[in-house]
């Protein structure tokens, strides 16, 4: 004859052993035979421990002692009779355990772990927990492959599971591989990242990047790699890195990938111009307008329109800050002899007589 479910008494204390994760592998079976018989109580634990861990907008701190009490008594009150007129108590919809935590981070505690596993309880896949140390039982549904974007005008840390710090440009995407930190860390970028990695050689954490491939060898580094650049490019600080097509990397260098596939490195090169992004600076030399306008959009996300497309190939050498669109274009205009007209919400850029340069015909946007 099988249990029936629940009827295992709790003895006094067991519940918290079991949020402490000090339950011997019976006694956390016991907890979820009765969190499954009772879905009511598991959602209440759920509720709970999610104020518990801050999760849930509350007026005032919850009163633990009282609450522990009150859901002692609900464990062990007589097992409610079923009504037929009503429909059965809908699951409630519980966010899986991530894996990485967007910055400032938020380590997920033991409360945060058990009202994860009280709410599997509520949907009744308990079984899942189970299955990792029974071989007779389905293996854990795989981890998908998780996303994390920043728009226009966004920034954005990211701290992945295995304790890698990155920094993301505004509209950049970073696609984490779903089986991350289990034999290996792969990442997917589409913009522009900082990547500040502990070195695991058994675990080679690798960023694909359009046709570029870089693996770390204990560094820090930067790989960009937006849709309209000519080029992917990396540019390591600290360490190195390996990228395909070119090789070993080290702290100084820069390497890069044409869409061709032709690549190229560069050694000694003073970095932190490239690396001005961090700090809100935006630095360029000889850099088509074209090229600038399109970083300005990304920054502040307004659209800047040439009043005559020829003037997309001027060089533009300085630096511009993320504090005010207005300062930027306007250095932009007088560096270049151009003149600002602004319709509204609309910004132009237009010649202004004979102060206008005339653009080199042969001159093309350069690789970043």
């Amino acid at each position: 004859m099988t249990d029936r479910p629940g009827s295992d008494e709790l003895e006094p204390g067991l519940l918290d052993r079991y949020l402490a994760g000090e339950c011997s592998e019976h006694e956390e079976a016991v907890v979820r035979r009765h969190l499954m018989a009772r879905p009511d109580v598991a959602r209440a634990l759920a509720a709970m421990l999610r104020q518990l861990d801050g999760e849930a907008t509350r007026p005032a701190a919850p009163n633990a002692s009282a609450s522990w009490e009150v859901l002692r008594r609900r464990m062990h009150a007589p097992e409610p009779v079923a009504q037929p007129s009503r429909a059965a108590p809908r699951a409630a919809s519980i966010t899986p355990r991530h894996p990485f935590t967007l910055l400032p981070a938020r380590r997920v505690s033991r409360w945060q772990r058990a009202a994860t596993i009280a709410g599997v309880a509520v949907l009744g896949t308990a079984g899942i927990y189970a299955a990792r140390r029974r071989s007779d039982l389905p293996a854990p549904t795989p981890r998908a492959e998780e996303s994390f974007v920043t728009a226009n005008r966004e920034r954005a840390e990211l701290r992945l599971s295995d304790g890698t710090r990155v920094h993301l440009a505004p509209g950049s995407r970073l696609r984490v591989a779903g089986d991350f930190g289990e034999t290996k860390r792969d990442v997917h970028l589409d913009g522009q990242g900082y990547f500040q990695v502990e070195h695991d050689a058994r675990r080679p954490f690798t960023v694909h990047a359009g046709n570029a491939i870089a693996r770390d060898l204990g560094t820090e580094f930067a790989v960009r790699s937006y849709g309209e650049d000519e080029a992917v490019q990396v540019v390591v600080r600290k360490g190195a890195v390996v990228l395909s097509g070119v090789g070993r990397l080290g702290a100084g260098d820069v390497g890069r990938i044409g869409a061709s596939g032709v690549a190229s490195l560069t050694h000694g090169v003073r970095v932190d111009s490239l690396l001005g992004w961090l700090d809100g600076r935006l630095v360029f030399r000889d850099a088509p307008l074209s090229q600038v306008l399109a970083e300005l959009r990304r920054w502040h996300d307004v659209d800047v329109q040439l009043a005559d497309s020829s003037l997309a190939t001027l060089p533009f050498t300085g630096v511009l800050t993320d504090d005010s669109f207005r300062s930027s274009i306007d250095l932009v205009a007088a560096t270049l002899g151009l003149r600002v007209r602004r319709t509204g919400r609309r910004v132009s850029l237009e010649r202004i007589g004979g102060l206008t340069p005339s653009p080199d015909p042969s001159a093309a946007p350069q690789p970043r």
